[in-house]
């Protein structure tokens, strides 16, 4: 068997934390960003730095893709410098990024053209999870395939949960971050009640904390963001924006409303454009205390 050669494409607050734990589980890895800035600490761990994408699908036959956006996507797979460039039957990529259902059944077409085995792995779980290699792989594609990678896959999570054929994965990670975007509106218009009605939101966390029904960790990440009035990103607010437009346009084409997910697109684009893209989505707090005097 020929050992893997792991490379990895997409540095940001979650893929850095991804790659380091690959690494910390003794895999040769080459990494790629568009920012290369971002590389440096990883020569220092004694990973590779390509160039390029054609230039790392080059040198590795398992690829993990962890970008921001479907253009982010596109700027890695396409073009005479792309992953494309360089496709073998020997590749393999494994793309955990969230983008849309739509894109990932027509990247996993084209990975089918050029003889590319594609594995759709978008992660559930956040910075801290990541950190710790507690994320939560939601996997789609050919079972064999991904049986074959667990090992790989479990440096980066706790879990697997298989979801079936291309696209599934990503439909599925959607319908979570669903959840997660409305959890943290709930949350955020609570707080900023309370404060209206003068009681103090740790009451609140108190109440949560104490109830077998209503406990959630989730609330118990954000409670430092809400209560201090500070939002370091974690999941930043633009991610989610980019999330629940996917939900939207996914949900249109299949004939169904989602006016919750409507409504709360509509609260995030007002904080994105007041210069909040890149806080935490937790930010929206500061939103709606001014919903009225914007």
């Amino acid at each position: 068997m020929i050992p893997p050669r792991i490379g990895f494409m997409g540095l940001g607050i979650m893929g850095q934390a991804m790659a380091k734990n690959i690494l910390k589980a003794g895999y040769n890895i080459t990494v790629y960003n568009r920012n290369r800035l971002k590389t440096t600490e990883f020569l220092d761990l004694g990973a590779d730095v390509a160039i390029t994408p054609k230039e790392l699908a080059k040198r590795t036959n398992i690829i993990f893709t962890m970008v921001t956006d479907i253009a982010a996507m596109r700027d890695i797979m396409e073009g005479p410098l792309g992953i494309f460039e360089a496709a073998t039957s020997k590749l393999t990529l494994i793309n955990m990024s969230t983008i849309s259902p739509s894109y990932t059944k027509e990247l996993s077409l084209n990975c089918l053209k050029k003889r590319i085995k594609f594995i759709d792995c978008p992660v559930s779980g956040s910075k801290l999870q990541a950190q710790e290699a507690k994320l939560i792989l939601l996997a789609g594609g050919d079972k064999e395939e991904i049986e074959k990678n667990r090992k790989l896959l479990l440096t980066m999570g706790s879990s697997i949960v298989y979801a079936g054929k291309h696209p599934n994965a990503t439909a599925l990670k959607l319908c979570v971050n669903l959840i997660v975007s409305q959890l943290t509106s709930a949350l955020c218009e609570s707080s900023v009640l309370a404060e209206t009605l003068e009681i103090d939101p740790e009451l609140i966390f108190e109440v949560l904390n104490k109830s077998d029904a209503l406990r959630c960790n989730y609330f118990n990440l954000k409670k430092q963001n809400i209560l201090q009035k500070d939002y370091p990103p974690a999941f930043a607010l633009k991610n989610m924006l980019k999330d629940l437009r996917f939900m939207i346009e996914e949900s249109k084409i299949k004939k169904l409303r989602l006016p919750i997910t409507e409504c709360l697109e509509k609260l995030m684009l007002k904080s994105y454009n007041t210069g909040k893209a890149n806080e935490d989505l937790t930010v929206i707090a500061e939103t709606l205390k001014n919903y009225y005097k914007e």
